[in-house]
């Protein structure tokens, strides 16, 4: 497993690493453009996409071929996929937290709840998918999925601009925390069965 980690971390550090430029200037565009949603909902897809970007390499470069030679079970190699999503997307939230503790207090709990609502929503239905129909077949569902996110926030954005980020939303934020982790739960035991049959 930590083979796993540390390849993914390399993978990110020399092919990802305008995501990561990027995850950090929409962050601080969003401290300090706090009314502006998109700007708040973009980084936490871009966490999220992470794993997903890097599924895509190994199954492109065949190394999900490659890596039934190794010591390495189907199911190890789909939970090392979660769980450096679960990393990045801590690490993400504590660099959020020092921001927003530092500048704008008062969006702490809503950026927070979009970072873990969007970012693990997104993981937990693009994973399965791209373990099932593998990456080119996946890509078309990747796109059709990032649209409908960044199309919903803005539209969401320009339609309606409460007082409050979450006042059109009458469901309590710790809700919309829970929801997402526990079918980033599921979507990680649906991921092993899907892939476990899946032909490589």
């Amino acid at each position: 497993m930590k083979g796993l980690l540390l390849k993914d971390w390399y993978l990110t550090v020399k092919y990802l690493r305008i995501y990561l430029i990027g995850i950090a200037l929409f962050l601080a565009t969003s401290v300090f453009n706090p009314q502006n949603s998109f700007f708040m909902a973009y980084p936490s897809v871009m966490v999220a996409m992470m794993p997903v970007t890097l599924y895509s390499y190994d199954d492109r470069e065949k190394w999900t071929v490659y890596a039934q030679a190794f010591p390495v079970s189907r199911a190890q190699y789909v939970t090392e996929k979660y769980l450096y999503g679960a990393i990045c997307t801590a690490l993400y939230l504590a660099l959020q937290a020092v921001l927003y503790l530092a500048f704008d207090r008062e969006g702490l709990g809503d950026a927070v709840t979009v970072a873990i609502s969007l970012g693990l929503l997104a993981s937990a239905i693009m994973l399965p998918i791209l373990f099932r129909f593998g990456a080119e077949k996946g890509r078309i569902a990747y796109l059709v999925f990032a649209g409908a996110v960044f199309g919903g926030v803005g539209i969401a954005y320009v339609a309606d601009r409460p007082t409050s980020r979450f006042d059109a939303f009458p469901v309590p934020n710790w809700a919309l925390c829970v929801f997402p982790l526990l079918l980033y739960v599921l979507s990680w035991r649906l991921s092993i069965a899907l892939y476990k049959k899946r032909e490589l």
